[in-house]
């Protein structure tokens, strides 16, 4: 993990004579404390600046106080000003670090020759003045990259822009990729273009090859942000101009890399960005892969061969490959011309590609199930086009000490126009809601999803009271089919009043919907309209 130290508001300290030198202490803090350790952006550093009067026996008068950082702040009440024997003056505010590239802009004005070490820092001084003296203070902030995110079925999708001539080209964009509705989120983009993304469970950070088909390609690291930091070049022995097409993580966090223009399959370390091996996976005409994925059951690789249209099997190691012995199939029909430019798998050994379609083999928008029997493609749902597209998930788990439990949540329109979702949940038994009743049958439950909180089906208006029924119903509904579908369990509200449970309901039921659904759930899809028409208003 790259971790890089802000200097903040300087540690050394300078006295003007002796015999003055003790008229006041100055003392910074961040946060509450000296050093302070920034992992998630944007950030909001919380500092407080305290001028103490220590003199023995007499009043003494703050002249100035300043601080160059945080100019924007307003210093209250301002210098000049008296301070008793033992007062003190404390100062408060708030700085914002908006991005991890922008903390690092900050180091990247360092001038400091007493710096401790080589990594970047930042210096800023808070000084305070009197008549015949002076005195400094700082503290430290340590500014860590930010890791993606926990590791669970999200899928990323990454895409690149093109240039006339087709090669790839600047910016570079992240998203989550959502395979239930076909829809991407964008996390964020880098200025640089970059295919062969794969996610390392070691460190929670993706990983990719950025290439433009003319300058020397780099391996970088890629954040929560969708920012890209080059953490070396990528020496092999295939040439400049070649394109990187795929990338893996393998079990013991190292990646995989392979371009499609002479094959070469490439192991990277991926702390420093060394090539570890690199050979040839077959030839141009015997092998076409955009991308693949390991299987964390065996540790080999998988990806759709376009040369062949058949599911294909790779050595990570010695780079030999074999074909599925059938031709794909795509829900029954043989493959023609077809390109899988993202491959993932689930934690549990399912292969899931994201490609084209016989009726049009030229542009990605499809997400598909494998079977790793036949190789037959099942449709999951359609998506977006892409173009110089790369998947990737977290295959593996993490370390133990990053193990965490899924928080997945829906809210009620989701379980209200999903009838997969919803059977699975009312599979488990009835659904009891307190003095408001019981769900016993989808038809009830979609009624208590979809029941309008302001007018009834009848179209008589509701009470206040008869509002928040409704609304406290459906969400202790989500919350229940949370927990059974998801394993998110719901909080406690007994003992609340009406108003506070519906608040405690409606925020944990939101709570997890930025976390995928779970892969295992490719088949739910989502159509409200037959649910609405289904649904069974309830009378509270």
């Amino acid at each position: 993990m790259n971790q890089r130290w802000l200097g903040l508001l300087l540690g050394a300290v300078l006295w003007s004579p002796a015999v003055l030198a003790h008229d006041f202490r100055a003392e910074k803090l961040v946060n509450g404390v000296k050093q302070a350790r920034v992992v998630s952006y944007p950030a909001t550093l919380s500092f407080t600046f305290t001028a103490t009067n220590i003199h023995p026996t007499l009043d003494s008068i703050l002249l100035t106080a300043m601080d160059p950082l945080l100019t924007a702040c307003t210093l209250s009440p301002a210098p000049p000003l008296t301070v008793p024997v033992g007062g003190h003056v404390t100062y408060q505010c708030e700085f914002t670090i908006p991005t991890y590239e922008a903390c690092i802009a900050l180091g990247e004005l360092d001038t400091n020759p007493s710096t401790p070490n080589e990594e970047v820092s930042f210096t800023n001084v808070f000084s305070i003045s009197w008549d015949n003296g002076a005195a400094q203070d700082g503290v430290n902030v340590l500014c860590v990259q930010e890791r993606i995110r926990e590791c669970d079925d999200t899928v990323y999708i990454s895409t690149a822009s093109s240039t006339g001539g087709g090669l790839p080209s600047a910016p570079s964009h992240l998203f989550t990729f959502d395979p239930v509705a076909g829809t991407l989120s964008p996390l964020g983009d880098a200025g640089v273009p970059y295919n062969a993304l794969a996610f390392n469970h070691i460190d929670g950070f993706l990983y990719a090859i950025a290439a433009d088909g003319v300058n020397p390609p780099n391996f970088i690291r890629i954040d929560a942000n969708g920012s890209a930091q080059v953490i070396a070049p990528v020496v092999s022995g295939a040439a400049n101009s070649a394109v990187w097409a795929a990338g893996a993580v393998l079990g013991d966090g190292t990646y995989l890399g392979y371009e499609s223009q002479s094959n070469h399959l490439v192991r990277i370390n991926t702390t420093t960005g060394a090539v570890l091996s690199d050979v040839v996976v077959g030839t141009t005409l015997t092998f076409a892969v955009a991308d693949f994925a390991v299987n964390p059951l065996s540790g080999l690789l998988y990806g759709f061969n376009g040369a062949t249209q058949r599911v294909t099997v790779i050595d990570p190691v010695v780079g030999t490959f074999v074909d599925f012995l059938l031709p794909t199939e795509i829900n029954g029909i043989r493959s023609v011309g077809n390109t899988m430019v993202s491959a993932i798998f689930s934690s549990a050994g399912q292969l899931f590609f994201y490609g084209t379609t016989n009726a049009n083999n030229s542009l990605a928008n499809t997400f598909y199930a494998v079977n790793l029997v036949t190789g037959a493609f099942t449709v999951v749902s359609n998506g977006p086009t892409t173009q110089f597209a790369d998947g990737a998930t977290c295959a593996f788990p993490p370390p133990p000490p990053a193990v965490r439990p899924p928080k997945v949540t829906r809210d009620h329109a989701f379980f209200g126009s999903n009838d997969a979702a919803l059977r699975e949940c009312l599979s488990k038994g009835p659904v009891e809601l307190g003095g408001l009743g019981k769900v016993t049958s989808p038809e009830v439950a979609l009624g208590v999803l979809w029941a309008n909180p302001v007018i009834s089906k009848r179209g008589e208006v509701r009470s206040e009271v008869e509002s928040l029924k409704v609304k406290i119903a459906r969400e202790l509904l989500t919350a229940t089919c949370n927990q059974r579908c998801f394993g998110t369990v719901a909080p406690e509200v007994a003992g609340l009043d009406i108003g506070q449970a519906l608040g405690t309901l409606a925020k944990h039921n939101r709570s997890g919907s930025d976390k995928a659904v779970p892969l295992s759930k490719e088949g739910w899809k989502l159509d409200p309209l037959p649910a609405q028409a289904r649904a069974v208003e309830p009378r509270y």
